[in-house]
């Protein structure tokens, strides 16, 4: 298997069927990567655990609420950059980052690791106030790797022009891009993986995937290859506020998964 190439699958946890979704890309050696979410479900915790050829993250959620967590509050991206110009926002900061380290301690304990690499659920920690936030806790809590969801533009087709989740994604690829301006300098220390997956979010296929390996891999340098093979059905819809639910039972899921678990992706990893 390719060292340089991590095929990475965000959401592990969030429900049983996500969950053994992943795992089955796991077991098929095509996911070597994932991201989880502490507070919903770990019935493939352990599963995970002795699989010692997977890399393991924390997928920071600060915006789907959980049995548990300290946030009362449903945050939204636009809400938590907002805050920062409420009046309310030292009561709101303090609140995050006690839930923030209640993640990372469970984690930690959870899969018994002493350092932590962390991403965010809907790319939260590349806001400025929660981005420093991370950097303030990163000597307390080991936190050795950070994601830059940033990468190299391309694009497959001039049809992806006309196609409303490109564009959505490269509004949100822009978003990012700016946002980063404001991050402390120290960044740069914690990342040390360079990635791709952002423009194609959503509807990745081998075309995507190819032309984003060619445009983002770097010598002496991980690269991370975002894809989402979790998918959920209707099996579940109780555990989900609709828009999510949506979100994760969607026709691209299923077919990300179908590629995720295709022996045509190994060829990516040879």
């Amino acid at each position: 298997m390719n060292k340089k190439i991590y095929f990475h699958a965000d959401d592990f946890g969030r429900s049983q069927t996500i969950s053994k979704n992943i795992y089955k890309c796991i077991q098929l050696k095509n996911i070597n990567s994932i991201s989880i979410m502490m507070g919903f479900d770990d019935s493939y915790f352990d599963k995970i655990k002795k699989n010692h050829n997977v890399n393991l993250k924390l997928h920071l959620n600060l915006t789907e609420s959980y049995k548990g967590s300290s946030l009362k509050d449903n945050y939204s991206f636009l809400k938590l950059f907002l805050l920062r110009f409420n009046l309310g926002f030292f009561s709101h900061k303090k609140k995050i980052k006690a839930e923030i380290e209640k993640q990372i301690i469970f984690f930690k304990k959870k899969f018994k690791v002493n350092k932590i690499k962390i991403d965010s659920h809907e790319h939260v920690h590349v806001i400025p106030w929660i981005n420093e936030l991370l950097l303030s806790l990163k000597k307390k809590h080991k936190i050795i790797e950070l994601r830059d969801p940033i990468e190299n533009y391309y694009f497959v087709s001039l049809k992806d022009f006309l196609n409303i989740e490109y564009l959505n994604n490269l509004t949100k690829f822009l978003l990012i891009y700016f946002l980063r301006k404001f991050h402390n300098k120290k960044k740069i220390e914690l990342i040390n993986t360079s990635f791709t997956g952002l423009f194609y979010t959503g509807f990745q296929d081998f075309k995507t995937i190819s032309k984003g390996i060619n445009h983002n891999i770097k010598d002496n340098k991980r690269l991370e290859v975002l894809i989402h093979p979790g998918y959920t059905n209707y099996s579940e819809i109780n555990l989900f506020k609709r828009k999510y639910f949506l979100y994760y039972s969607s026709k691209n899921r299923i077919k990300e998964y179908k590629i995720a678990s295709s022996k045509k992706i190994k060829k990516f990893l040879i």
